[in-house]
């Protein structure tokens, strides 16, 4: 028997007018968002979910605000996640990468005009704050052919006419990345085109408390849908006839399940092919006594970017003695980071916070990943940090992206002039003073006269250092500036 409308017409039948995150519990809406399983789960776990109303308006806020501290007009952009950013919409997301057919104008004033597909411009419609639905932002020759130059100068003239309406007339714009027609056709109208992805990326470093909420959300579904991938390849592998793909399948399915998207990566590998990494999953058949390893590089439940590596030994034989010992360098690289609190510097502090929630707002122009592996890779720039004040990832406040390998903090304090004697082994194996560095090397030949530097650096500086951590450097060719890692210490 057919259940009655009024059982229907809802997602959650359960509910009144509004979903757990104040969007509309309607069956039929044209609005994405997670499942009623995701909402189930999440309510299991204690998890309150976002106000979309709030988040919304949080990110629009900012965009605004960055437009006007750089003096810009608007913000063009035609990143589909930048878009998906600015209006919390979608379309087409995959193909968007690769076929620009979207953008976004963020104007001086908060007016948001959103070019879409000509035959879904009611796409973006829920979000109050998109105030026009237009189409005609499609640049590239699958769609306009040899008409790519008219539609590119009826474009940039919209967007002329947008700012002499919504931003004073002001012609500074930043834009975010964009066919060379659509350049071309905006510095002729008279812009002057400045890099907006800047802009962007410093506007989307810091997150709101609804975001903080949609994270957890988000990587809470997905750690629940790597069970679910977990407990298929247990059972299956067993059987035989279990494929990579198979398993990776499986991650896409529950996903989808929660209200997720799409998955950026193939990166899952099982025995002799998870060395070297970056191998993608393929038809190879896991066998039993095996490691899988991967990473979920996927776009979950309002389009949070989740990545979760793990690795799993499966069948009832006892891994190697390598891998035992591995496996426990990752937990006591776990286990330390929960202790550290600060990185010590000589102009300055930079306080690292634990919790997620302080974890991302990172203050301006600095994105910081959860994991830290190792030292600095580039440490020009380095001229300033701010102290703490109230939240401790305040304290980041640079102009840079630095990407920090950092296992604990460095307390190697005895016994790291012995370093230079294990340069040419490449792993140093153990140092005094209950520190450990270990130098994972590529291309030796090219880092020697680098090694030698670190070397004799971390001599003669190394009795500064605190005890009881650990250092893991990893060099990557000759772009590596060793001789600046002095400003560390």
């Amino acid at each position: 028997m057919e259940a009655p409308y009024r059982e229907r017409r809802k997602i959650d039948p359960t509910r009144g007018a509004r979903l757990a995150d104040g969007t509309p519990n309607d069956n039929d809406r044209m609005e994405i968002g997670p499942t009623q399983l995701a909402f189930t789960e999440w309510a299991a776990a204690g998890l309150v979910a976002p106000d979309l109303e709030q988040m919304r308006a949080f990110r629009h806020k900012r965009l605004v605000d960055a437009v006007n501290a750089r003096d810009y007009g608007a913000i063009l952009m035609f990143d589909p996640l930048n878009i998906r950013y600015a209006t919390d919409s979608t379309n087409m997301q995959l193909w968007n990468t690769h076929n620009a057919f979207r953008a976004c104008l963020v104007c001086a004033d908060g007016h948001m005009v959103v070019w879409d597909y000509k035959n879904a411009m009611f796409l973006s419609k829920f979000n109050h704050l998109v105030k026009e639905q237009r189409s005609g932002a499609d640049f590239f020759y699958f769609d306009r052919g040899d008409k790519i130059e008219p539609a590119a100068d009826l474009f940039s003239n919209e967007v002329r006419q947008l700012l002499k309406e919504h931003a004073g007339g002001n012609l500074r714009i930043g834009v975010d990345k964009v066919m060379i027609h659509g350049l071309r056709a905006l510095e002729a109208c008279g812009l002057t085109v400045l890099p907006g992805e800047e802009l962007t990326e410093k506007a989307r470093s810091i997150k709101g408390p609804d975001e903080i909420l949609a994270m957890r959300c988000a990587s809470h579904a997905c750690e629940t849908a790597v069970a679910e991938m977990e407990r298929a390849a247990r059972a299956g592998v067993p059987r035989g006839h279990m494929s990579e793909d198979d398993i990776w399948a499986v991650l896409h399915a529950e996903n989808i399940r929660r209200g997720g998207e799409w998955i950026e990566t193939r990166l899952l590998a099982s025995g002799s092919r998870t060395n070297p990494w970056f191998q993608e999953c393929g038809p190879r058949i896991v066998q039993e006594n095996e490691i899988v390893a991967f990473d979920t590089d996927l776009i979950g439940s309002y389009g949070i970017c989740v990545d979760i590596s793990r690795t799993w030994w499966i069948g009832d034989a006892k891994p190697r003695p390598d891998m035992i010992e591995a496996m426990k360098i990752g937990v006591d690289h776990i286990a330390r980071l929960h202790h550290l609190a600060f990185l010590p510097y000589r102009q300055g502090t930079i306080a690292l916070a634990q919790a997620p929630e302080h974890f991302a707002q990172v203050r301006s122009d600095f994105r910081v990943r959860l994991v830290f592996v190792g030292v600095i890779q580039k440490t020009g720039g380095l001229n300033e940090v701010a102290q703490p004040e109230f939240n401790p990832a305040h304290a980041v406040h640079y102009r840079r992206i630095i990407r920090l390998l950092l296992v604990g903090l460095a307390d190697i304090a005895i016994g790291v002039a012995q370093l230079q004697a294990m340069i040419g082994k490449g792993v140093a194996q153990r140092i005094q003073g209950g520190g450990i560095v270990r130098l994972l090397l590529q291309d030796l030949t090219q880092l020697r006269d680098g090694l030698v530097q670190l070397s004799v650096l971390l001599h003669g500086h190394g009795h500064g250092i605190t005890h009881r951590s650990v250092i893991r450097l990893e060099l990557q060719g000759p772009a590596i500036q060793l001789h600046r890692l002095r400003v560390i210490f």
